[in-house]
């Protein structure tokens, strides 16, 4: 939708420009016209008759039209049987009077029918020439116009075949990513089972043996609903659940079920959400999802000692949801991409525990909501009050309509 957006004011750009300088270099020639060889053919061809009138594009059409009409009838009079000779030369006798009238006005025919056959086709050949000289800003317009408008479409062309082949690896790359993500936790499951069912685990093991299994088989469990969730959320037919809610009250929510998970990972909270209502329409499950999981992704990949803070600002046209941490800033060549697919690394992913996709299905919600979401850290993140003191904070922008 965006490109389409971009391609329409590019357009729309260029056939303004084009027509402006179409409209002036024809303002020009016309000025030529009018000073120049209108005066000239006065004064070989009608000499005695002055036209103080300017002449414009479309007189000079019709001018040519007739001129043009008139020969052909001329040559069929000469051609053409005397039965059916009249209703032509009547018809001849119309279209030089037309010509002659267009040049000089009233009495042209009279003065157009005394020149010779020399001199009608030099004044021909001229009033060719003229309408030629007219119409070539036109027809270099458009010819330039079509030029970069098939440019512009070979270059959206070819963009959207890398954007295709990007998407292609990418997607390649995710699959091989879920591969690594669940042949690891697939190979301690069958390692430990088969352990339990040879006899080789001594009774006081067996215990944390099973719940090794258990927690793999939670984790692949995690990532394929994850997975899924990703998959679903693109799937043709998958629409948004939208009502009116109050975003304070379910940022409240979030964040109360989260607290005990915050003190468990021995991290300072703080919270600042305004006790007004702001209305918002929404899919309430899917934007308690993205707010979860940020909330979520802000425990597992900060260290105990940490600080997290959760804010709601209004502003004029928008409302600020903030997640923040005082935790380490994501280096930039990370955050470039931390949106993406499985951007984490396996590292994070084995030790933090996780999958990579929680980011993408976020991005995903907010955007299929009309909002945004973006990650802000220091030093930019001190344009912000509410959270200055923080190191990096998830923000989700929502219009005010």
């Amino acid at each position: 939708m965006e490109q389409e957006k971009k391609l329409q004011i590019f357009l729309i750009k260029k056939f303004i420009i084009v027509m402006l300088v179409v409209g002036i270099v024809e303002t020009g020639a016309l000025w030529v016209v009018n000073h120049n060889i209108v005066p000239y053919v006065l004064k070989s061809f009608f000499p005695g008759y002055d036209r103080p009138e300017l002449i414009n594009m479309a007189t000079l059409l019709i001018l040519l039209f007739t001129v043009i009409a008139a020969t052909i009838v001329g040559i069929f009079e000469i051609i053409i049987p005397e039965p059916v000779r009249t209703p032509i030369s009547w018809l001849s006798r119309f279209l030089q009077k037309s010509s002659g009238d267009t040049i000089v006005g009233s009495g042209g025919e009279e003065v157009l029918n005394n020149l010779n056959r020399l001199q009608q086709t030099e004044l021909f050949l001229i009033l060719v020439g003229v309408v030629l000289m007219l119409a070539l800003p036109y027809a270099l317009g458009v010819l330039y116009y079509t030029r970069v408008t098939m440019k512009e479409f070979r270059k959206i062309a070819a963009s959207r075949v890398a954007a295709r082949k990007e998407y292609e690896r990418r997607r390649n790359l995710m699959l091989s990513d879920i591969a690594h993500d669940l042949r690891t936790p697939i190979t301690t499951v069958a390692g430990y089972s088969k352990a339990l069912s040879d006899g080789m685990v001594s009774e006081d093991k067996k215990q944390e043996y099973l719940d090794s299994i258990m927690a793999k088989s939670v984790r692949m469990n995690d990532l394929i609903q994850l997975l899924f969730d990703y998959v679903k959320l693109d799937s043709e037919g998958f629409e948004l659940n939208r009502q009116t809610l109050d975003i304070c009250e379910l940022v409240r929510e979030c964040g109360a079920m989260l607290y005990p998970d915050i003190e468990d990972a021995g991290m300072g909270f703080d919270a600042d959400i305004p006790e007004v209502h702001m209305k918002i329409n929404a899919d309430k499950v899917q934007l308690s999802r993205v707010i979860t999981n940020l909330i979520t992704n802000a425990i597992k990949h900060n260290d105990k000692g940490d600080a997290i803070g959760i804010f709601v600002v209004a502003e004029d046209d928008r409302i600020l949801v903030m997640v923040a941490d005082t935790g380490k800033r994501i280096p930039e060549d990370k955050a470039l991409h931390l949106f993406e697919p499985f951007t984490m690394g396996d590292e994070s992913r084995n030790s933090r525990g996780g999958s990579g996709l929680g980011l993408s299905i976020a991005k995903k919600i907010v955007e299929m909501h009309g909002y945004k979401i973006k990650l802000v850290q220091q030093p930019d993140i001190a344009r912000y009050k509410k959270v200055d003191k923080y190191e990096k904070m998830f923000m989700i922008t929502i219009p005010i309509r």
